[in-house]
């Protein structure tokens, strides 16, 4: 008799006295523990990254977008953005962003529709693919972040604005926000833009894309 076939004898007898019932329904316990334990929803996670210098209007490193990310856990969103160099307390106004600067999401998430009108001039050939947009904006005096649910405008309505909390940290900018107010999307396509306002926001020729990934939109989850 070989070396390996004692081996196998000795490893089925030790399997044969280790596997009792009692043990084997012990390990079963264990693992259904294990299971129950796990999340009930794995986050999903999208990240795409744009190249550092290509901003427009020679804009400092705080509007040039390096990357964006979305996320969600749960029944809860994330967008990220970094950009080149740390947001400052107080941006100053950089020309043409003399009115308002801001970092924003626009969400695809209907791509059979095409509202026109906040927080775009209104009128026809100025439809905007974007259903949502979501958007961290300085105003000269403060930060704010808020939800615009462009949808209402397909059917003559006003667009809902809802307050979001957000964060800013060195270069990143992240806001959160729950998947009922966009509809409870199981896909959509999202960009990240900086934008500058001359005008207040919505005012004819006062809008100002400075950046954007490339490509606009991408697929969520990819």
């Amino acid at each position: 008799m070989d070396c390996t076939t004692r081996e196998r004898r000795t490893t089925r007898r030790i399997f044969s006295i280790w596997a009792t019932p009692g043990r084997v329904a012990g390990v079963l316990v264990i693992l259904v523990i294990l299971t129950a334990s796990l999340p009930a929803s794995a986050e999903t996670s999208t990240r795409v990254t744009d190249p550092a210098g290509d901003a427009s209007y020679r804009a400092p490193g705080f509007m040039d977008i390096v990357g964006a990310e979305a996320t969600k856990s749960g029944q809860e969103f994330r967008f990220q953005m970094s950009v080149a160099a740390p947001i400052p307390a107080t941006p100053p106004p950089t020309p043409p962003g003399t009115n308002q600067i801001q970092w924003d999401w626009p969400l695809d998430t209907d791509p059979t529709t095409f509202p026109a009108g906040t927080p775009f001039p209104p009128g026809s050939g100025r439809a905007a693919p974007a259903e949502f947009i979501i958007h961290v904006a300085w105003d000269g005096s403060s930060f704010s972040a808020h939800l615009t649910d462009r949808r209402p405008l397909l059917t003559g309505g006003e667009a809902v604005i809802t307050p979001l909390a957000f964060t800013i940290s060195g270069r990143d900018v992240l806001v959160g926000v729950g998947a009922s107010p966009l509809g409870e999307p199981s896909s959509f396509s999202w960009g990240a833009v900086t934008f500058y306002w001359s005008s207040p926001p919505g005012g004819t020729g006062g809008g100002h894309f400075v950046d954007a990934l490339e490509p606009f939109f991408n697929p969520f989850p990819a």
